[in-house]
C-alpha cells in the first residue's frame, strides 16, 4: 500500500504540492488554486485491461509560513471541496472520494530549487468500493522541483521514510479498483 499512498499522494499533490509549518513573525501568505485534471493512469490500464484515468477536481489551498527574514520555511496544504477518483472511458463507470488528505512540509533550507524538504501527509489517501479507506500519516523526504508562478514550491517527493495508519492489501487494492471500474 505504500506505493499507493505515495501514488495517489503524489498524483493529487504533486500536481500542486502543498504542506505546513508553526507561527511566524507575519501572517503566512495563503494561494488558493483551482484544479480541475484527468489524465491516464497507465498502471491500472495496464492491471485492469481496460482504459482507466484518474481524476482530482477541486480546489487546493496552500498556506506558505516564512521566517523573520522573509524566507518560505513551511508549508500546509489542505483541500476542501476536492475530490479524486478513478473512471474508465471503456466501461463508463467511476468513483470517487472526497480528498481529505492535508501535507505539512518543512524547508529547512528555504525553497531554493534543489532544497530538501520533508513532506509530512496525514488523512484519508483512498476510498475504493469494498475496501476499508486508506488513511493515517505517511512522512517523505523530498526536495524543491520548482517554485509556480504563484511562488508556491513544487516539491518532489524522493523517498518515502514512514507510515502508520491503515493501508489495504496492495492487491486487494488493485482488484478492487478493477472491479469497482469493469464492465
Amino acid at each position: 500500500m505504500k506505493a499507493k499512498m505515495i501514488s495517489v499522494a503524489g498524483a493529487v499533490m504533486a500536481a500542486l504540492a502543498l504542506g505546513v509549518g508553526p507561527a511566524a513573525a507575519t501572517a503566512p501568505t495563503i494561494v488558493k488554486t483551482s484544479v480541475n485534471v484527468s489524465f491516464p493512469d497507465d498502471y491500472y490500464t495496464g492491471v485492469c485491461g481496460f482504459a482507466v484515468d484518474f481524476f482530482n477536481v477541486g480546489t487546493l489551498d496552500a498556506k506558505l509560513y516564512s521566517d523573520q527574514t522573509g524566507t518560505i520555511v513551511h508549508e500546509i496544504d489542505t483541500s476542501p471541496h476536492d475530490t479524486v477518483g478513478w473512471s474508465s472511458p471503456d466501461t463508463g463507470k467511476t468513483f470517487a472520494f472526497p480528498n481529505a488528505a492535508q501535507l505539512i512540509t518543512d524547508y529547512p533550507q528555504g525553497i531554493a530549487v534543489g532544497s530538501p524538504a520533508t513532506i509530512t501527509g496525514s488523512g484519508i489517501t483512498a476510498k475504493i468500493p469494498g475496501l476499508g479507506a486508506d488513511a493515517g500519516i505517511a512522512v517523505f523526504a523530498g526536495h524543491v522541483a520548482f517554485v509556480d508562478t504563484d511562488g508556491v514550491p513544487i516539491v518532489a517527493f524522493d523517498e518515502f521514510i514512514s507510515s502508520h495508519g491503515h493501508a489495504n492489501d496492495p492487491a486487494a487494492f488493485d482488484a478492487a479498483l478493477c472491479a469497482a471500474l469493469a464492465p
